[in-house]
């Protein structure tokens, strides 16, 4: 098994849950550069556009299973970096696909960012409702998709919010909203956005399910409630105790000079759901 994109806050959980199955030479993790992994001998360093080390993966450990969680999600970042976020969510997920695609089965971990929100169907969107992206980060996980539709084995699937701990306290919601309150730092969340919301542990069981089960094809999941931006600042808030005046809570049209927003993108996650339980 291979993993990409291990630090990411829905890489690392699956990475984590692998390691109890796995003995470690059946198991190997890709970090992007400058990650801090001392002594850990199937855990490497790069760029997820570099070919070249791909290459070396593909014919050195011979994977029969690629979970490709690599990519930036950031919607700052994304408007500010569009090339960047363009670079690594396609040219990388393109990489990935070009080396792999024909000998391993390649499960993608995409987003439910692929969706506007601004006129959400009454259940959540299917897998079966048309994608329109609004962001940077939307818009390339959406082409990023239509990299691995060219490869047989290929798994998509798109995941609402992940909520949960990350490996180095910087990645997510919980840990951005967190680490803002700490410092006892305001922090402002919408009321209108939302999401189906779903725990970090979960997405490692699923990913294992997916895997035992050798599912292809694109599915949805997250969590059986709506989460607005502002209920997450609630949860965080609440479960240590900060200041209610920490958190501000506005509307989208109310934000200045922001990214590009979605509104309910909750997913109706009911046929992966059906599968794995």
């Amino acid at each position: 098994m291979l993993v990409t994109g291990i630090t990411s806050i829905h890489g690392w959980p699956i990475f984590s849950k692998l390691q109890k199955l796995l003995p470690q030479d059946r198991l190997f993790g890709v970090a992007p550069p400058k990650s801090n992994f001392l002594d850990v001998n199937n855990i490497i360093s790069f760029c997820i556009t570099d070919k070249e080390n791909l290459v070396q993966i593909k014919n050195e450990f011979r994977p029969t299973h690629v979970i490709h969680c690599a990519g930036v999600c950031d919607l700052d970042v994304c408007e500010d970096r569009p090339q960047w976020a363009y670079s690594l969510n396609v040219s990388g997920t393109k990489a990935v696909a070009d080396v792999f695609g024909e000998n391993a089965s390649i499960i993608y971990m995409s987003t439910d960012l692929v969706f506007s929100g601004n006129n959400p169907p009454a259940g959540g969107y299917s897998e079966d409702h048309e994608p329109d992206p609004v962001s940077v980060a939307g818009k390339t996980f959406l082409e990023a998709e239509q990299c691995l539709k060219k490869n047989k084995n290929f798994c998509i699937i798109r995941l609402a919010l992940p909520l949960g701990d990350s490996v180095n306290g910087e990645k997510g919601a919980i840990d951005w909203i967190d680490c803002r309150f700490k410092r006892n730092l305001p922090v402002t969340l919408f009321h209108d956005e939302y999401r189906s919301c779903i725990t970090c542990e979960e997405i490692g069981e699923m990913a294992i399910s997916v895997i035992n089960l050798n599912l292809k094809g694109l599915f949805h999941f997250g969590g059986d409630k709506p989460w607005s931006l502002y209920n997450i600042g609630e949860y965080v808030l609440t479960k240590a105790g900060y200041s209610p005046d920490l958190l501000k809570g506005i509307l989208r049209n109310q934000e200045k000079n922001g990214p590009p927003r979605i509104g309910d993108v909750s997913m109706n996650s009911s046929r992966l759901k059906n599968l794995i339980t």
